[in-house]
């Protein structure tokens, strides 16, 4: 199991930054449970004078003791009475500290919060009047997206215009991803990805002298597993209604992703059912998805699955958990899972597709810089039929459209020829266009001379992929 620090070296340079500017500062983190927050504080506190206080889920009276109780150590102080308010302690904190440089992070800090509504106040009054003036490096941290960008990063927050920098921290792309899975084929590494997801801690149980299948089926498979029971631990700590709130990932994985389509299959009122899914949404857990191109209230959105370790869990594991636990692993993996392993990583695939053309727009090394990229889904109005687009990108009327194709055979003509027809669905909107192809297994001669022919085309295979990698 790899524990080394990875991907984050960028983050960590910016905190970096900012600690050498010698002022007060106040930095907001935030982003999944899971996704490597501590990790990123403590790499960073290593070298530094720094208070490390993890909030719990207790009341006021007992966090503000365990703080005390770390102040006073950091300062070597004994026997002295706990504080009495965040007021004071923060006060001492800015009085013993002198010209010295000290970070003092606060995580979980929606929990404190929580327990004390006026913490907020307190702390945009202490730095107004006092902790500017000091060289105090305030770090909030938070995995509840929706409370850290409301109540703390929100312009109806106390702390409104008091932060020197934010972070929202997300799970790894496929390109950071894979720098865990060293030992793999490149197709090994993208299929792990769409296992284990994004998310740094899920990776390091990947073990490197094991098969894409001997890993799925030790850490998926049996119920002694670190990820065996994840995604429920995860829900019941955050939600109140754990039971409400899987069944709406599990109606997602299984298909039902309209929001009257999950209330329908769940069995629960619609409006009860929007406000458990903007719930996840703002955990990270799901991601709200319109067609490219329209209004976030639209009639159209589709609601998915933000970590493909949730997405995999709830396919393959949740469903099947009776059989896995009288010991069926391996008709489970049969069965189960290796049939159906190419149809799950359609989607997988796309997200991967995605991946590559941001980073290659970032480069400027694509035809256009484009400034919204997507998927589209609706009615062909010449053919009326219903139409996919995996991706579509534009920068004013220059368009990129892509196709993805996870199968085991090469691309051929008919995909870029039905591609085109669905591009002519935006034609009044465009000048130019360019078409993207990408393909697991390659392409057939016929596509590849096409491409040759027509600098509008352009063909990404995995070596491609991982070129940027």
């Amino acid at each position: 199991m790899q524990v080394i620090f990875i991907g984050r070296e960028k983050e960590l340079t910016d905190l970096d930054e900012l600690y050498a500017q010698n002022r007060f500062q106040l930095f907001v983190l935030y982003g999944r449970r899971r996704v490597g927050k501590t990790t990123l504080l403590n790499e960073f506190c290593k070298d530094k004078d720094s208070i490390f206080y993890s909030a719990e889920q207790s009341n006021n009276k007992l966090n503000l003791e365990k703080f005390s109780e770390l102040v006073f150590n950091f300062f070597n102080e004994r026997n002295l009475e706990p504080f009495s308010s965040w007021t004071n302690a923060l006060s001492y904190i800015d009085e013993h500290q002198k010209n010295k440089r000290i970070v003092l992070v606060i995580d979980e800090f929606p929990y404190l919060v929580k327990k004390n509504k006026a913490l907020l106040s307190e702390l945009q009054h202490l730095i107004d009047h006092r902790l500017r003036n000091g060289n105090l490096f305030m770090v909030l941290c938070g995995s509840y997206m929706g409370f850290m960008e409301k109540e703390v990063l929100g312009s109806k927050s106390p702390l409104f215009g008091r932060r020197t920098g934010q972070l929202h921290m997300k799970p790894f792309n496929y390109q950071t991803s894979i720098k865990f899975l060293n030992r793999f084929t490149d197709e090994e590494k993208l299929k792990l990805y769409g296992a284990f997801g994004g998310t740094p801690l899920y990776l390091q149980q990947i073990e490197s002298d094991e098969t894409f299948e001997e890993n799925i089926k030790r850490a998926f498979l049996k119920n002694t597993s670190y990820l065996y029971e994840e995604p429920l631990l995860l829900l019941r700590q955050e939600v109140q209604e754990p039971g409400v709130y899987s069944a709406i990932i599990e109606a997602i994985a299984g298909g039902y992703t309209k929001a009257n389509e999950i209330s329908t299959k769940i069995g629960e009122d619609a409006a009860k059912c929007l406000k458990y899914i903007k719930t996840l949404c703002e955990l990270g857990i799901l991601y709200k998805e319109t067609p490219f191109g329209e209004k976030e209230s639209s009639r159209k959105t589709l609601y998915g699955i933000s970590d493909f370790m949730f997405r995999f869990w709830y396919r393959y594991v949740f469903t099947n958990r009776t059989l896995i636990e009288t010991g069926a692993k391996e008709a489970v993996w049969m069965k189960r899972i290796e049939p159906d392993y190419n149809n799950y990583m359609g989607l997988v695939f796309e997200k991967i597709c995605m991946d590559y053309l941001n980073v290659q727009n970032a480069k400027g090394q694509l035809p256009i810089l484009f400034t919204s990229i997507g998927r589209w889904w609706g009615t062909n109005p010449a053919t009326r039929n219903q139409v996919e687009i995996d991706l579509i990108a534009n920068d004013g009327k220059d368009y990129l459209i892509g196709e993805c194709k996870w199968r085991n055979e090469k691309l051929d003509l008919a995909v870029l020829q039905d591609l085109k027809q669905k591009a002519d669905i935006f034609s009044r909107n465009r000048t130019h266009t360019w078409f993207v192809l990408f393909s697991k297994s390659g392409f057939t001669q016929a596509v590849v001379e096409e491409a040759e022919k027509n600098d509008n085309i352009i063909l990404v295979s995995i070596d491609k992929l991982m070129e940027i990698c």
